[in-house]
């Protein structure tokens, strides 16, 4: 059953023959119900839906920060849906049922905004990572004022620690506390937002480090 909100001819919410009305970010839409397919899914369907599956469960507990990193590109979706949508085609090795997340190709955040030269991360004290680069403000949009992110996972038990707002791009370094990860290993992200929010840069993949 629909409900209609404006008589006949205006939106409405729920199923009216093929076709589902909603609302998404305030904006009445339809969409057609999938067909239905006899015997199951097929090989293809079911290749999609375990990288979906995958893809998913990896950068889910990263919504906030896909929300602001990937902003800047989506239209009509949200930032997070943007960077699933980059990432599940563009960061996903190996052949069904066997996949796994391309951890190089994985980007935090896209945009025009230049990232900073030679990125690097140690783990000089336990607990503590610390990121360093070479401060190129000037070159093309970038400025001292724009601020880093940082993004680390553990492969192990699947967790992320995340944060914004680290440190200025001329100040050439920033730390973050990994200790309540418990781990031995884990793959770093690093990235620029400018001071107003509005130019971002790829995200860079600095690579695995030992803790």
């Amino acid at each position: 059953m629909a409900i209609l909100y404006n008589g006949i001819n205006g939106p409405f919410s729920g199923k009216v023959g093929t076709v589902v009305g909603y609302k998404w970010k305030n904006k009445a839409v339809m969409r057609g119900l999938p067909s239905q397919r006899k015997g199951g899914p097929s090989p293809l369907q079911l290749q999609q839906h375990a990288k979906f599956r995958l893809m998913n469960a990896f950068l889910n507990p990263l919504v906030s920060l896909l929300n602001v990193t990937f902003n800047n590109l989506a239209f009509q979706m949200t930032g997070y849906n943007k960077a699933f949508s980059y990432n599940v085609k563009n960061a996903i090795a190996g052949v069904y049922p066997e996949y796994n997340i391309d951890y190089p190709m994985v980007l935090i955040s896209r945009g025009d905004l230049p990232n900073v030269i030679t990125p690097s991360v140690t783990s000089s004290e336990t607990g503590i990572l610390k990121f360093s680069w070479t401060d190129n403000s000037g070159k093309g949009k970038a400025k001292p004022t724009d601020m880093a992110f940082v993004a680390i996972f553990n492969e192990e038990k699947k967790q992320w620690i995340n944060k914004l707002n680290l440190a200025m791009r001329s100040s050439g370094n920033c730390s973050i506390d990994v200790s309540k990860l418990f781990a031995k290993q884990v793959h770093s992200y690093v990235g620029f937002i400018s001071e107003d929010g509005k130019e971002v840069t790829d995200s860079v993949y600095i690579g695995l480090v030992n803790l």
